[in-house]
């Protein structure tokens, strides 16, 4: 069967890298200057969100991430997913509601705040508390809508986080029941390097359930997962 693959390696900052480019073997961009917070937006005084905000002014935030701005889109995707990065924050987050934050954020029609959603959420999927409670409130949704976007950076982040919540023995079946599978393999057959990895991992960590390895067979990845793994042992791909 397919070997599973472990957590994903350690949080990525939502700033190490610029949406545009591709990921492959270039080297991250340079961080971009966080913009001035806009006109009105009181609920970003600080450049950091704290978690006082976050518990005292969610509807506040939950209503600017819905909103038709994308510049108070992008402060509530970029504050959220620097705290995401911290060890301590990232299960506070996930208990004081901030995947409502990011439903909606994911859905944006500006890619930069898309790929600072799927930052955070791969930041927080790196936490095994998180996990469970990451799929049952939606995550798993938002993470197969975002592999779908036409953007590198965002889909490495998609199949990252898919890849840390199906190392939880209870979100292997849901996650192939949301649909992830077929856009995973298609990732493996047609992604960039970095996506690559990220998809055969997760589908490596699905797998290790008898129902997914024949959903996954079923769906024609064995064959691309096969050339994947084979490249990255030859060395032609560094998996």
């Amino acid at each position: 069967g397919i070997q599973p693959s472990g957590p994903r390696r350690r949080p990525s900052s939502p700033r190490e890298a610029d949406p545009r480019s591709t990921m492959g073997n270039k080297p991250p961009a340079a961080a971009e200057t966080a913009a001035a917070s806009p006109e009105g937006s009181e609920a970003f005084e600080t450049h950091e969100m704290t978690m006082a905000q976050l518990r005292t002014q969610l509807q506040v935030l939950i209503t600017y991430a819905q909103g038709s701005r994308p510049e108070l889109q992008r402060e509530v995707a970029e504050k959220l997913a620097n705290e995401a990065v911290k060890a301590e924050r990232r299960a506070e987050i996930v208990e004081l509601g901030g995947l409502r934050l990011l439903m909606p954020l994911t859905k944006s029609k500006d890619m930069e705040v898309k790929r600072l959603a799927a930052h955070a959420l791969a930041n927080l999927s790196v936490d095994e508390t998180n996990q469970v409670k990451m799929a049952e409130e939606g995550g798993v949704e938002m993470l197969v809508r975002l592999l779908a976007v036409p953007s590198d950076t965002v889909q490495r982040q998609a199949a990252k986080a898919l890849a840390n919540l199906g190392v939880h023995k209870k979100n292997k079946v849901l996650i192939a029941e949301k649909g992830a599978v077929a856009p995973l393999i298609a990732l493996v057959e047609s992604g960039p390097v970095g996506v690559q990895i990220e998809a055969v991992a997760a589908l490596a960590n699905l797998a290790v359930n008898d129902r997914n390895e024949e959903v996954i067979a079923e769906a024609g990845g064995i064959e691309p997962i096969v050339k994947a793994v084979t490249a990255a042992t030859a060395g032609t791909v560094p998996l």
